[in-house]
């Protein structure tokens, strides 16, 4: 298997089956019994990991092609596989194809290369005590340059996010007016030219001290005395109207009796 998968034997390298695809062509005499065997062996605990058996007794020559979906096991279970007849038959172009998950653990391979890729690998302190105290190190060794310029990126980098935080809870501060002042709060520069303002606005005093002349005023209309004639219109419309309430009353008074 280790011709068909990817390489596994990294411990940072994790590969996963989970499933397979077989096909392949089988030459036989229709009277005769054969059976085909597609099989892995079970390389951690014996016997087969996978194996499926086709049937041809009394079948003729054909093709057969199957799909298996499987639950997700581990590379290392997998072991030699085969395509076997039991019988008469002959079996041609065989192919069988796997699926499977390949996973690779960055951090776990940089650390497996050497603990002083990153100071969370296991043993990083005492690799760099080594380094440190080994008579062979130059300070013109690349390596020993490129972790050094590491180290000091890491350390401006975590230095300027203790900053930009400082600065957004001093921001913060300001806004919720924990260390506001009254300068901060208003702005005096504006409020005195709003009172300059104020202060040119002509006051109101000198509508006050106005003196209008007095005095008597004599009558100059005089009204003469007349007779306001009657309107003989207004008359005859209320003579008209009572004539009209006495018609209604009347019919009123006439349906009560009838009743």
């Amino acid at each position: 298997m280790g011709t068909v998968l990817p390489d596994s034997s990294q411990p940072w390298v994790t590969l996963q089956i989970n499933g397979l695809t077989y096909r392949y062509s089988l030459t036989k005499n229709p009277n005769t019994d054969a059976q085909v065997h597609i099989r892995n062996e079970d390389a951690v605990n014996g016997g087969y990991v996978f194996e499926e058996t086709d049937n041809w007794n009394g079948q003729p020559s054909g093709t057969v092609q199957k799909y298996f979906r499987l639950p997700y096991t581990d590379s290392s279970r997998w072991g030699k596989g085969e395509i076997a007849v039991e019988g008469d038959g002959q079996v041609s172009s065989p192919i069988v194809t796997y699926n499977y998950k390949l996973d690779i653990d960055d951090q776990l391979m940089k650390c497996t290369a050497t603990p002083l890729a990153d100071p969370s690998c296991p043993g990083f302190h005492q690799a760099l005590m080594d380094i440190l105290k080994s008579s062979e190190v130059s300070i013109d060794d690349p390596f020993y340059d490129e972790w050094v310029q590491a180290q000091l990126e890491e350390k401006i980098e975590l230095e300027e996010k203790d900053l930009k935080k400082e600065e957004v809870e001093e921001n913060l501060e300001e806004k919720l007016g924990g260390r506001n002042t009254i300068d901060a709060m208003v702005d005096t520069k504006q409020q005195e030219v709003l009172l300059a303002s104020l202060a040119d606005v002509g006051k109101i005093e000198s509508y006050y001290q106005v003196e209008i002349q007095g005095g008597e005023y004599e009558e100059t209309l005089t009204l003469s005395d007349t007779e306001i004639p009657d309107n003989h219109r207004a008359l005859r419309s209320f003579a008209s109207n009572a004539n009209h309430t006495k018609m209604v009353r009347s019919q009123y008074d006439r349906d009560q009796q009838e009743n």
